[in-house]
């Protein structure tokens, strides 16, 4: 069971996407009933959340993230697409977990960072959420 104590200590907060400690609180909570999650490494601007089960689609609880902590996009997975080509031109050979973060990815498609996500939900059962 989804224990806030810690968010409540580090007010953990997206405040300039106007999530309050509460907003944030009531997502998991949320979460938590739909799937079961544990959360891990909490600051007063982030947090990983652990998912115990995920629905067998990706695609909403993808967008749902992303809706919530756009950072997970915007400063994360939509950024590969200018690393991957850096990476490729220096000759530095992808690992394997990044390859399957790649799988299937389709980068003429605008949400193809969506599809990362969705990759690393099913690697890692995590999420790594932060609001700067």
């Amino acid at each position: 069971m989804f224990d806030p104590t810690a968010i409540i200590e580090q007010q953990t907060n997206g405040i300039n996407y106007d999530i309050t400690t509460e907003d944030l609180i009531a997502k998991l909570q949320q979460w938590d009933g739909q799937y079961g999650i544990e959360i891990t490494e909490v600051a007063f601007d982030s947090l990983i959340v652990h998912f115990k089960k995920l629905p067998a689609g990706l695609a909403a609880l993808a967008r749902e993230i992303y809706e919530f902590c756009p950072d997970v996009i915007d400063q994360g997975f939509g950024c590969i697409d200018d690393a991957f080509p850096m990476m490729m031109s220096a000759g530095q050979e992808l690992p394997p977990e990044t390859q399957v973060l790649l799988a299937g990815v389709d980068w003429n498609d605008p949400d193809f960072a969506l599809t990362i996500l969705q990759n690393s939900l099913r690697q890692d059962q995590a999420v790594f959420l932060w609001w700067d």
